[in-house]
């Protein structure tokens, strides 16, 4: 396609150097787009003497510096790695998507005082009907550069492009609702000037505080991704002698530059020779797979002692007695005293409502009740999928 050339997209598997490049040609074509419909909004608001024009004029000025700062944030994440960041520049671009959300903010709150002002002090308007027109050709030249952003963002997997598609969607709204204040006035003489310019800061603002959720979002640590934790998953039971998989672990530091770390469970018997090779094999599918770099640990199981399987569905069974989203691993059998010690993790999702304490009691109370002469240790994990 003509759009894929000119942006030089990258295929499935292209270096960050390409999708740094496909990054920054995106954000140059977003600086310039916005500087055109800025210029142009500007002389339709100052013709018009309309505040809310102004706002929306300003506001693509912003939208300008977010593809600048957006330009930046691809050429500093596109940096290999180095000793003082062992794993590469990659959150570069949320760095980027903060400075840029705190603009928009800034922008949207100056604006939101200036329509205030308006309301309470309404100036006459002069419509000029070619004014009108180009601000209507505006809403054309922004819905495509939304659709270039989001094509873009998706391809090379950049939420910074993808929240600027929707920062452009939004602006689209805020500039719709210009139109009406201008139609209102030269059709009925209402004079809704200000409480437009209200209307687009209010868009601006929210724009503003969703694009800061986006980039903070990564670099506070978010929970796994559910369909990329499901493919690890079947990569790793697709592998022979595997019997089971806990403890995913993702790490982001950029678009392609994710890291795992997971127990897979074999049998204890296995020689520890043959358990190493499968352990590699499975870091190195998944490498080759998804692109993420993998730390694998070995959970031994035993497979060969029955007693030790009926104390396994003993303790699933309580478990799931007390709350049917519970599951345990790490399950391990040792001599205790006339009876047997049984160790292992229970998975507890987060709004689980018992507190580890409470859990553990609860448990207790009913292994004890069928197993007198044993022991039982429980470790809660919250944090792992």
């Amino acid at each position: 396609m003509v759009f894929d050339r000119l942006l030089l997209l990258p295929n499935e598997g292209d270096d960050y150097a390409a999708r740094q490049k496909c990054g920054e040609r995106a954000g140059a074509i977003g600086i310039g787009v916005n500087l055109i419909l800025f210029a142009v909004k500007l002389a339709v608001g100052v013709a018009c003497g309309a505040v809310a024009v102004v706002a929306d004029a300003l506001n693509n000025l912003s939208d300008a510096g977010t593809s600048l700062a957006m330009i930046f944030g691809f050429r500093i994440a596109g940096r290999p790695a180095d000793a003082e960041h062992p794993f590469g520049h990659g959150r570069a671009e949320y760095l980027a998507g903060l400075f840029v959300a705190a603009v928009i903010l800034l922008v949207g709150v100056e604006l939101f005082r200036t329509s205030i002002e308006k309301i309470f002090a309404p100036e006459p308007l002069s419509i000029d009907r070619i004014g009108v027109l180009f601000l209507a050709l505006s809403l054309l030249l922004k819905v495509g550069l939304a659709s270039m952003y989001f094509k873009v963002g998706k391809r090379i997997q950049s939420a910074a492009l993808e929240a600027a598609g929707t920062d452009s969607l939004t602006d689209c709204i805020a500039t719709t609702g210009v139109l009406v204040s201008l139609g209102a006035y030269a059709l009925a003489g209402i004079n809704i000037d200000g409480w437009a310019g209200v209307f687009v800061s209010g868009f601006i603002l929210y724009s503003g505080w969703e694009a800061l959720r986006a980039a903070a979002d990564p670099l506070m640590g978010t929970a796994n991704d559910s369909a990329l934790a499901s493919d690890i998953r079947r990569i790793v039971m697709e592998e022979k002698g595997v019997l089971g998989v806990h403890d995913l672990v993702l790490h982001g530091y950029g678009a392609g530059r994710t890291f795992a770390t997971l127990d897979i469970e074999l049998p204890a018997e296995m020689p520890l020779i043959e358990a190493h090779n499968i352990a590699d094999r499975v870091e190195r599918r998944i490498q080759s797979a998804l692109s993420i770099s993998v730390t694998v640990h070995i959970d031994p199981v035993a497979t060969d002692d029955p007693e030790a399987d009926r104390l396994f569905v003993l303790a699933s069974r309580l478990l799931t007695s007390i709350d049917t989203r519970l599951s345990l691993h790490d399950f391990h059998i040792v001599p205790y005293r006339d009876g047997r010690k049984i160790s292992f993790e229970v998975s507890c999702p987060e709004d689980f409502e018992m507190s580890d304490r409470e859990l553990r009691r609860a448990f207790l109370r009913r292994f004890l009740a069928k197993r007198p002469r044993d022991r039982a240790i429980m470790h809660v994990d919250h944090h792992f999928c």
